[in-house]
Formats: C-alpha cells, sequence, structure tokens
C-alpha cells in the first residue's frame, strides 16, 4: 500500500518538478513496514536467479560503499551486503564531476539497470526523461554540490503500471509489454498499480559522495480512495504526451482512464 504520507498528487494537473523537501525529525531515511520480510524474501530470489545484475560497484567506490553503512548503520562492508537487510535500493553518485552512478544495489528498478547507467552522468542516465536536461538538470546538479551533511532531502516519483511486480529492470520489458496489452477498461482497476518511489538524499562527507536511496510502494488503482482517484484521472488527463510514453503508460491509458472516469460516477 502506498502510505497516505507518500501520495504523490495534491493537485488534478500534471507538473515536472524536482518537489525535494528536508527530511523531518522524525523521519528516517530506511523504513521498516509490514512488507519489509516479503520484500526481502524477492531480493533473495532475484539474487539467486541472476548474481551480479542487481549489485554492482566500480573500482575506487569502497570507501563510499562502508560510509553508507556507517552513516545508515547498516551492518556489511558493501552495498551488496547491506541492501539485503532492507527494503530500499541504495545508489552512490559523485557529488562532483559528472556525477557519475558508481555504486548500486538496484532490485526493484522501474525500466532500468546497472547494466545500462553504471558508471555513467547523472545527465545521461536522466537523458530519456522528457524535460530533464533543460528544466532539472542544473537544479539537480547544485543540489547534488551544495547538500549538507545530517540534512538528507526527500523527493516522491511516480508511476502507473500494468502489475505489481517489484522487479521491473530492462530485463522485463518484453513480458511488461505483453501485460500491457492485457488492461482494458474493465479490469484497469485490479491490473493497474500506482507505483510510488520515496527517494531520499544523503551526503556522505568523507568520500565526498551522495546516496541516493528508493524505496518503493505500490497500490491498485481500485483500492484507492475516490479523492485519490480522481487526482490520479486528473493527472494522467493532463501529462504531456511523450511523458506517458516515457512512463510506459500510453499503451493502456485510454483504458486506465475510462475507468478512473466510470469509478467516480
Amino acid at each position: 500500500m502506498v502510505p497516505i504520507l507518500y501520495f504523490p498528487f495534491l493537485v488534478p494537473q500534471y507538473s515536472l518538478k524536482m518537489g525535494l523537501t528536508p527530511l523531518g525529525a522524525g523521519e528516517s531515511v530506511i523504513e521498516r513496514d509490514g512488507d519489509t520480510d516479503a520484500e526481502l524474501a524477492v531480493k533473495a530470489e532475484l539474487l539467486r536467479e541472476m548474481p551480479g545484475y542487481y549489485d554492482q560497484a566500480l573500482p575506487g567506490s569502497e570507501q563510499a560503499q562502508q560510509e553508507v553503512g556507517q552513516v545508515l548503520r547498516l551492518e556489511g562492508e558493501t552495498l551488496a551486503e547491506m541492501g539485503r537487510t532492507v527494503a530500499e535500493d541504495l545508489l552512490i553518485l559523485r557529488a562532483d564531476g559528472g556525477q557519475e552512478l558508481i555504486a548500486g544495489h538496484l532490485y526493484f528498478a522501474n525500466g532500468w539497470c546497472l547494466d545500462e547507467k553504471l558508471g555513467r552522468p547523472l545527465l545521461d542516465i536522466h537523458a530519456p526523461v522528457p524535460g530533464y536536461a533543460e528544466k532539472l538538470g542544473q537544479p539537480t546538479r547544485n543540489l547534488l554540490e551544495r547538500l549538507k551533511p545530517g540534512r538528507p532531502v526527500g523527493r516522491l516519483n511516480w508511476s502507473v503500471k500494468p502489475t505489481d511486480r517489484l522487479d521491473l529492470s530492462s530485463r522485463w520489458s518484453a513480458w511488461l509489454r505483453e501485460r500491457c496489452a492485457e488492461v482494458t477498461a474493465e479490469n484497469a482497476g485490479e491490473r493497474c498499480f500506482l507505483r510510488v518511489e520515496r527517494q531520499t538524499l544523503t551526503a556522505l562527507t568523507e568520500s565526498g559522495c551522495v546516496l541516493f536511496r528508493l524505496h518503493t510502494y505500490q497500490q491498485a488503482l481500485g483500492t484507492l480512495s475516490a479523492e485519490q482517484r480522481a487526482l490520479v484521472k486528473g493527472v494522467l488527463e493532463t501529462a504531456p504526451a511523450e511523458m506517458l510514453d516515457y512512463k510506459g503508460i500510453s499503451s493502456f491509458l485510454g483504458s486506465a482512464l475510462r475507468w478512473l472516469r466510470e469509478s467516480s460516477q
């Protein structure tokens, strides 16, 4: 379920923005809830299936990985070891230069994988995102360079998917297209899921890097409140076509919107 705190829409209108807020005194970077054990079991199974696909790191990232353990108080020397004890995905970015992705524990990716992105600059990583370079590229760069120790920030990212599979990394792309084709106006309420990533950024002072952490929440459209469904409908109706394409929604957009409209009557 998507916690009320992390429901991503306040108004029924799409907007592209960073949406960053400082974490409050009671907010933790690492979260544990009733789904954590099941999520850890999924990670363990994926690790058995494809060792080396979900955990990767560049030489020279060792100090930053160890610092993550110190900052988050997690056991282990590497992201791979630490990540097996938490539901979150853990990524490390350089804070300066090209702000490259240098290490990752990425099990619940949404449409990408470490094979494609490790070692690449942040701007290149986000090149497929419509409008990112023009609107968010420089603000994001400034944020990473100026992020203060002990003052993590958070944001929400969202999509709608025709499955509740947590691992939607690139290797599932063909399978996902098949699932999209199965969505109809009659079954969209149970087949389509609002997928929300709670993302946080934490400065790693000793290594000069930044920890990027993601926790994925999902909820079937049919289990959302009437008010929440209305907000989702408004955002989908006003989102640019290129953004809907990027998020993988376009192929079942008509069916999802018809279901949302009819469920609101």
